[in-house]
């Protein structure tokens, strides 16, 4: 759950206590660093391996895996280093460690980032990658500015007035950046289609139609088999 008013809970899997606004109803409560290791143990895997140039379809490769959750601060970490990963890949020249430099500034976000600071971490991603590719530095003016600008336009594109998605929002972060990395560094990466979302079942607060990956395609058959079990059970009351 999400709550307003913080409670003091320590972590189920390594006892370490923290203040925190989201923890389950029944008191159970995972820190962020143990709730993304496997995670980023598997987007580590894949930046190693992959030769992919196009972020998004890292992006997808990574989301797949068991591993990662529907939702969760791992989202926030994944989008700077594939990001970093496909410009590398691409054949650009990237800073020393730039993929660890985002993984480590990236795993500072926090969960629930959106709406508890007023700021999506995937959005933020995109503004570390940006940060990290310039060397930007509180001092260096031009590079700061362009790490804010790179932030506020992916943020610009997330106003959906829907709950959150975390597949929705790097997804949307990665787009953004391929466009801004276009126009303000010259960096042209490829673009492919929009993915075709598998995560809807999921997804309890899915936007569904709203949001511009979902599938009806695919989810109507889903839609059909669970109103046809309401049918059967109606009937069978009846």
């Amino acid at each position: 759950m999400y709550a307003t008013e913080p409670r003091v809970l320590n972590c189920n899997l390594c006892g370490k206590e923290e203040h925190t606004l989201i923890y389950c109803p029944a008191g159970h409560y995972v820190c962020d660093a143990c709730h993304s290791k496997a995670a980023i143990d598997v987007l580590r895997q894949i930046l190693e391996t992959t030769s992919a140039s196009d972020p998004l379809d890292i992006l997808e490769q990574v989301m797949a895996h068991p591993s990662v959750p529907m939702h969760g601060p791992e989202h926030h970490t994944m989008v700077p280093a594939v990001i970093i990963a496909a410009i590398r890949n691409a054949g650009y020249p990237v800073p020393d460690g730039a993929i660890e430099k985002a993984l480590e500034r990236a795993s500072k976000v926090p969960g629930g980032w959106c709406s508890l600071y007023g700021d999506c971490g995937a959005a933020v991603g995109v503004g570390i990658a940006v940060s990290v590719l310039t060397n930007a530095t509180p001092l260096t003016g031009k590079q700061r500015s362009l790490a804010l600008r790179a932030t506020s336009f992916a943020l610009a594109r997330m106003l959906d007035d829907q709950p959150r998605c975390c597949k929705r929002a790097s997804r949307i972060a990665v787009e953004v950046a391929v466009d801004f990395l276009k126009e303000h560094l010259n960096i042209i990466l490829p673009k492919s289609k929009k993915p075709r979302c598998t995560y809807s079942p999921r997804n309890k607060q899915c936007a569904q139609e709203q949001c511009p990956f979902y599938d009806y395609s695919d989810n109507a058959e889903i839609l059909r088999d669970a109103k046809s079990q309401v049918d059967q059970r109606k009937s069978l009351k009846d």
